[in-house]
């Protein structure tokens, strides 16, 4: 195989995004790449640790504020609109003015959110402060699966997205334990205390804005050459310190698009079916998993009546085993198309949550349900990297924020569904409707969705997205890249 030192290609290949891409994509797996993910997965464990916490302390605030249930119910919902608007927003955002600023100023809005809510006394303000919250959340989290997407490499994608999602693990488990453990025994400041240090986000956008480089395809597509070039050279710097590197190979940029629009995107007709299948497929994702797991506790202890300290113990048994999702999706993740995963892990929790609803016993209950915990976090996982690979750069974020948007409306559905199953049936209805939607919407990407494992995300959108057709939202990147 062919090696070059990399001062050559660089001088070469600044004024062409295609050269610099094929530069870029050459590069191995370094140290820089688990500095970046390890900065994402805080701040992924933040952006979660502000949504789980209102949950967990809901009964708390409802007892020392005063505020009814309906008022509860209220600003639990509103955190969901925000996320939904922020999926949109920052998705739109991020195509426009970079994947880094996004993140930065959604780390700062969240932050700012929950801070808001651990000081304000009033209904009022803290629907405000929650909406706020859930604007930044989304924003942020939609746009870090499109960073990973787009800069760590093809090879590894999959590992490097679980890695980061050892973050939400983590934190997970301190929600779930704070919540067990803190939070009846605090006083009535308690949950302000816990909703503090969710703004330690404020510190941590710093960070984000100083240690990691703006993407290197959202530059080139916005006709930013030689920025990218620039962070392309000092990333081979790092590399070559290592030994030589690899000869690039051809890649055709997806360059300089000025303004694309959401038209641009709808227009593509493989581009608007990525789009519907997997807006379908995800919104059918969130809606079987809050169905399952958001109704279990009320299952175990109205329908199997359990007492609640077992049935939170049980919850907290599952948590704490889910953790071990992202180490296991870090050795798999990468080696299987992608969108087999997605069923195949489907297919396994459909599974689980059959033998579940048949489930009495104390810890049949729990095994079974750590089981389930790690494979449908595996399916998320395959989700989350699948995503973004499936939409063209320059309206990835987009693109991303619109599937991401049905997700949350997944979970809103989740909410009256699982309430009128638990009513009927009980544990059973909700495993086992929950059970058939895993397999029904994972179908749908099997049959529709493109193949992206270990592939370049230009070559995704060459042959799988239909370069040249009536119509291609990648026709302007044809012509800067001819």
């Amino acid at each position: 195989m062919n090696h070059i030192d990399g001062t050559k290609s660089a001088s070469v290949s600044t004024s062409h995004p295609s050269h610099v891409l094929a530069r870029f994509d050459r590069l191995p797996t370094m140290g820089a790449h688990y500095a970046w993910a390890a900065l994402l997965a805080v701040n992924l464990m933040l952006e979660y640790y502000d949504n789980a916490i209102f949950s967990y302390a809901a009964p708390t605030i409802k007892a020392h504020t005063g505020m009814s249930t309906e008022q509860i119910g209220v600003i639990s919902s509103a955190l969901y609109v925000g996320m939904v608007i922020g999926a949109l927003v920052g998705g739109w955002l991020s195509d426009r003015v970079g994947r880094r600023p996004v993140l930065v100023w959604g780390t700062v809005m969240y932050s700012l959110g929950v801070i808001v809510t651990a000081f304000v006394p009033e209904y009022e303000m803290i629907l405000a402060s929650r909406f706020v919250t859930g604007l930044g959340v989304q924003a942020a989290t939609s746009v870090l699966l499109v960073y990973i997407s787009e800069m760590f490499p093809r090879d590894a994608r999959g590992r490097f997205l679980s890695l980061v999602t050892m973050g939400y693990t983590a934190s997970a488990v301190i929600a779930a334990a704070l919540a067990m453990f803190y939070l009846p025994t605090g006083g009535p400041n308690t949950w302000r205390y816990l909703f503090l240090a969710g703004g330690i986000g404020l510190l941590i956008a710093p960070v984000v804005h100083f240690c990691l480089p703006e993407s290197v395809r959202w530059c080139i597509s916005r006709g930013k050459v030689e920025h990218a070039a620039q962070i392309v050279a000092s990333l081979e710097a790092r590399a070559l310190r290592n030994g030589p590197l690899d000869e690039p190979k051809p890649v055709a940029a997806q360059a300089s698009v000025a303004h694309a629009t959401l038209f641009d995107l709808l227009r593509n007709k493989a581009v608007l079916r990525n789009l519907i299948v997997l807006f379908v497929s995800y919104f059918g994702v969130y809606l079987a998993y809050y169905t399952w797991f958001n109704w279990s506790i009320y299952a175990l202890v109205y329908d199997l009546k359990y007492t609640q300290k077992d049935a939170y113990f049980i919850m907290f048994l599952w948590v704490v085993v889910y953790g071990a999702m992202p180490f296991i999706a870090m050795r798999l993740l990468d080696r299987w198309e992608r969108k087999n995963t997605i069923l195949c892990m489907s297919v396994f929790c459909a599974l689980a949550l059959g033998v579940l609803g048949l489930s009495t016993s104390y810890w049949a209950v729990a095994v079974i349900g750590g089981v389930l915990a790690v494979f449908s976090g595996f399916v998320l996982n395959a989700y989350y990297t699948y995503i973004p690979e499936t939409m063209p750069t320059q309206l990835r974020a987009l693109g991303n924020g619109i599937v991401m948007s049905g997700a949350r409306v997944g979970g809103v559905v989740s909410g009256v569904m699982g309430a009128a199953l638990v009513t009927a049936g009980g544990l059973q209805y909700v495993t086992w409707t929950a059970a058939a939607i895993y397999i029904a919407f994972a179908i749908p990407v099997l049959v529709f969705g493109p193949r992206t494992t270990n592939r370049s995300l230009e070559a995704v959108t060459d042959e799988e997205l239909g370069r040249g057709k009536a119509g291609d939202a990648t026709k302007p990147a044809a012509r800067a890249a001819a």
